[in-house]
């Protein structure tokens, strides 16, 4: 009996450690393990973003195939009347000018982009004031010593609030090749409709 009051007890003292530990504040290195962890988690989604966008030129490139080898056939166009090139002409053009929008929106979805940190209305007065040890930007600004002096002086919260502002960066980021890559893949909607068309297009006149 007094052992199964012994197990009891810790069991208690356990869920007890539990509830603080959930409402507690995380401590220094806890949150610097935290701001890592989500670092990592916006460089990944930008890796998946570069990953849609290739193969959204792969497609592209799939589509494309089509017109060419019909543009090609010297043979084909030529029996077709003179109402029916200029019918065949605008939806090449209106498919041209999607063309181009794709084009666009893959350098938009695939450049690096460029999103410097906020911290203009930083005080510098604050103890956790970024010291500008991991930004690029800022580092290449000192020498090598003095970058290095400034990592013996650096103190955790400042070190913590600088991944804070890089992952604010990186969200930025992310959210504008977000962007991007809806329109990509939005673009490549549209041409996959204009192909159709323009096979559909072409099907009814030669049949007529």
């Amino acid at each position: 009996m007094p052992a199964f009051a012994g197990d009891d007890f810790k069991g208690r003292k356990k869920d007890l450690k539990r509830l603080q530990d959930s409402t507690r504040s995380l401590d220094g290195w806890e949150q610097y393990r935290a701001l890592v962890d989500a670092s990592e988690e916006a460089y990944d989604l930008i890796d998946i973003s570069n990953r849609e966008a290739r193969f959204a030129l792969i497609v592209m490139g799939a589509l494309n195939a089509v017109p060419f080898i019909f543009l090609t056939r010297g043979d084909a166009i030529a029996a077709l009347s003179r109402n029916e090139r200029i019918a065949m002409a605008v939806v090449f053009s209106g498919y041209a000018i999607l063309l181009m929008f794709f084009i666009l929106q893959a350098i938009e979805a695939l450049h690096p982009g460029w999103f410097k940190p906020e911290i203009s209305s930083w005080s510098n007065d604050r103890l956790d004031h970024p010291a500008g040890v991991r930004h690029f930007e800022e580092i290449i600004e000192r020498t090598a010593s003095e970058h290095w002096v400034a990592w013996q002086n650096v103190r955790l919260t400042q070190l913590n609030a600088e991944l804070a502002v890089q992952i604010h960066s990186l969200a930025r980021k992310n959210h504008a090749k977000h962007l991007a890559v809806r329109r990509l893949y939005l673009g490549l909607r549209a041409m996959a409709v204009m192909l159709g068309a323009l096979l559909l297009l072409f099907g009814i006149f030669s049949w007529l």
